[in-house]
């Protein structure tokens, strides 16, 4: 065990300087006798470079086990299974000798062009912050820290290093915070990772509000923080803001600089130990980690739950007719359509997420291992997406065959060239021509065609989506996605995936379209807290396919749903129980979504928010009791006012549903807040919030008395006239004569402190 006290005061500055950046491309520490700790990348398998003086971010790293993007981990909505991930990555890490993976990404996704969506969960901050924090504690409780990341509002690759996100304190708090609190709160990750970008016009290492008041101050977190690669502009300002280390490193001129600073006396040298302190304690548990490595790695068993994600992540998206699962004593032929079939993508091209896989199911192989002698299974390219000669050629055959065949699977996707990648943003959404009009064109032959997608986020389908009976939505699912398909394909699994994310009709539905991606060094996040599914509900626009969609081969019915009160005061808990039932004849998992409406509200507020989901496996004709436990917080909004978590006192509606789209039950409950907001009058407070208030009208409706016999505040016209002014408009407007006497603006300040004043006695109990 280390003695952190004793070792920090044997510490040269020197030393204790060199600790607060990267000791190589990937290391850092190892000062004295001050063990290295080793970092790679994730988040969808273990990234180790065979060189660990380079990147790796193209080529060259040991092999590992590929997982699905967390896209399709999101889309499993199994917060179990994200614990299982994260404990057979701990097993990856260990065989590695590394101590830290740097995962997962918690950025909410803004837009379908984002791209590195496929590194990230969700649109929604509920989802992502408990699917990323069993991720975290399964890597954690098996010894192996990690980093959340990328902090904060790191939305698009589009200037990525230099750009600023622009957003205001409600939406950062309640869309673009939230995830990164429950993770922290919930499962303390050993690493916080700054983004590259800027908010609000601060770096965001050197963002005090990021930094200090929200991350060390409100959610108490002790841990490391660290840079994004090649991030930090001024080594200083960010110490100053408590980022305690820098990477890559050494970068030796820096730290000559830094001591310098120190010795002039222009940096505290307390903040360097504050910093140092920490990151010896990150050393030690780094340490003690590796004690919970296991004799050997098991790749194989690794392998099965990725499949696992694989097969849970995958959506089912439309069903017509009953076309899937593919039914063996039905089907005497089958043709398999595109080179996704043979030549499958795993994962976004390049960057931190690139894995080498330790093997690699192919899905022909597998559809053909399950079809045996039973099914002839044909298989052609059907298209080239960059050679029309060929194209025409390839495409000519598929439609010839797609007569012959009991059933057509169109592999479909983005292809490489396209950009799915750090680094770029994407350009489109639809997929090739090439692919849309072989879809066309083989539905036409053949009735029973499905299309299986692989993509790592969203594409739009106006085109064609009406068109094809049966539709998956595959992902970019890692390296067992080739067995997961084939047995979903063949009915073998039941798919089980709902979407997390939006699928609008097209990318202009988009609520960021307008500003995406930005101009003169700024991108405004216009749209506020309508996010996703929070802007279709809103804008009353029906999307392609909507958040948490997804179909069953079963059929699932809502019986009941109940609570405990149905009216409490805020800061009580209510119980909501849920009745789900497997009603088909096969077996099945669903996902119960929670979703909370405020009926009136001060603010303006989604239509629903998501609070709650849980996933559960149904056999045929089975039932199952779900309760949702609710507090203040899941019924609150940020008020940027009070400075504060808001609940006001109202009915509140509880959704339970099968999507966003499809409720299947709602329950409405009465809360009383304990804490009424009181607002805080000022020179630009409206004539409205004033008669809002209790101690506002009256005083207010007795100073109009004074000022004029036109104002009339029993008059229905009068009122609505003057709700929109201040008061020192209604003065000018209504005061001439009075003002002969008397000071307008003094006046003003008068009824101001007098309403203030009475407000906060009436708070703490006064009359």
């Amino acid at each position: 065990m280390m003695k952190i006290d004793e070792i920090l005061s044997t510490l040269t500055l020197e030393e204790k300087v060199s600790l607060l950046f990267g000791k190589g491309m990937w290391d850092i520490a190892g000062v004295r006798d001050i063990p290295e700790v080793t970092m790679v990348d994730g988040p969808h398998g273990v990234r180790k470079p065979l060189d660990m003086d380079k990147t790796g971010v193209f080529e060259g790293n040991n092999p590992a086990t590929a997982f699905p993007i967390l896209g399709a981990l999101a889309s499993t909505w199994n917060v179990d299974l994200a614990y299982e991930v994260g404990e057979a990555l701990a097993d990856e890490c260990h065989y590695y000798d590394v101590h830290v993976l740097l995962a997962p990404g918690v950025n909410i996704k803004r837009t379908p062009l984002g791209g590195r969506n496929f590194e990230y969960f969700s649109e929604d901050p509920i989802l992502t912050g408990e699917i990323a924090s069993a991720y975290i504690s399964g890597l954690q409780e098996n010894g192996v820290g990690t980093s959340l990341k990328h902090y904060a509002a790191n939305n698009s690759e589009f200037e990525r290093m230099t750009i600023s996100s622009e957003v205001d304190e409600r939406t950062l708090r309640e869309i673009y915070l939230r995830a990164f609190e429950i993770a922290i709160k919930k499962a303390n990750p050993w690493l916080v990772m700054t983004s590259y970008n800027k908010i609000n016009g601060y770096r965001s290492e050197e963002n005090p509000f990021l930094m200090k008041e929200m991350l060390r101050n409100e959610w108490s977190y002790d841990g490391v923080t660290v840079s994004d690669w090649g991030a930090v502009t001024d080594r200083a300002k960010a110490l100053e803001t408590s980022l305690d280390i820098e990477m890559p490193g050494p970068s030796l001129s820096k730290q000559k600089q830094l001591v310098q600073q120190i010795r002039n006396h222009e940096i505290d040298e307390a903040l360097v130990d504050a910093s140092v302190k920490r990151i010896l304690e990150f050393v030690q548990k780094a340490s003690e980690g590796k004690k919970k490595a296991k004799d050997r790695c098991d790749f194989e068993q690794n392998h099965l739950v990725a499949k696992q994600v694989a097969v849970e992540g995958t959506v089912l998206l439309k069903n017509d007719r009953n076309v899937l699962p593919i039914k063996k004593e039905k089907t005497k032929s089958l043709l398999v359509i595109g080179r996704h079939a043979i030549d499958p993508r795993i994962s976004g091209k390049g960057g931190s997420a690139m894995v080498t896989p330790y093997k690699l199911d192919i899905p022909l192989d597998k559809m053909k291992e399950i079809a045996g002698n039973d099914i002839t299974i044909h298989y052609v390219d059907g298209y080239d997406d960059f050679n029309s000669e060929q194209n025409e050629m390839k495409q000519q055959e598929a439609i010839a065959l797609a007569k012959q065949v009991d059933n057509v699977i169109v592999f479909a996707g983005i292809p490489e060239e396209l950009e799915e990648a750090e680094g770029f943003d994407k350009e489109v959404t639809d997929l090739p021509q090439s692919q849309i009009n072989l879809i066309l064109s083989v539905v036409k032959e053949q009735p029973n065609t499905t299309v299986v997608l692989s993509n790592g986020s969203p594409v739009t389908m106006n085109e064609w989506v009406d068109e094809v009976p049966a539709l998956v939505e595959g992902w970019f699912a890692g390296q067992a996605a080739g067995s997961a398909i084939a047995d979903i394909l063949f009915g073998f699994a039941n798919p089980s995936g709902k979407l997390s994310e939006t699928f609008p009709e097209r990318i202009s539905h988009n609520p960021a379209h307008l500003t995406y991606p930005g101009e003169n060094g700024k991108v405004h996040y216009h749209e506020g807290v309508f996010v996703g599914y929070r802007y279709y509900d809103k804008k009353e626009i029906q999307p392609l396919f909507p958040f948490g969609h997804g179909l069953s081969y079963t059929e699932f019915t809502y019986d009941s749903i109940h609570v405990n009160k149905e009216a409490i005061q805020d800061d009580e808990t209510v119980e909501v129980t849920v009745t789900v039932r497997n009603s088909g004849a096969m077996a099945g998992m669903e996902v119960i979504q929670l979703y909370v409406h405020d009926q009136e509200s001060s603010v303006i507020r989604p239509l629903k928010e998501l609070k709650k989901f849980k996933k559960v496996h149904l056999n045929p004709g089975e039932a199952k009791q779900i309760t949702f436990t609710l507090s203040k917080q899941d019924f609150a909004f940020y008020d940027v006012l009070s400075q504060g978590w808001q609940v006001e006192t109202g009915s509140f509606d509880l959704f339970i549903g099968r999507s966003v789209a499809d409720i299947r039950l709602t329950k409405t409950i009465h809360i009383t807040a304990t804490e009424e907001k009181k607002p805080v009058f000022t020179r630009k407070s409206l004539t409205k919030e004033w008669l809002a208030d209790k101690n506002g009208k009256k005083i207010i409706t007795d100073f109009f008395d004074q000022l004029s016999d036109e104002l009339n505040m029993e008059d229905e016209y009068t009122l609505s006239f003057l709700k929109e002014c201040p008061i020192s408009a209604v003065i000018s407007l209504f005061g001439q004569k009075w003002m002969e006497t008397n000071d307008a603006e003094a006046k003003v300040d008068q009824l101001i402190a007098q309403v203030n004043q009475l407000n906060e006695e009436t708070s703490k109990g006064g009359c």
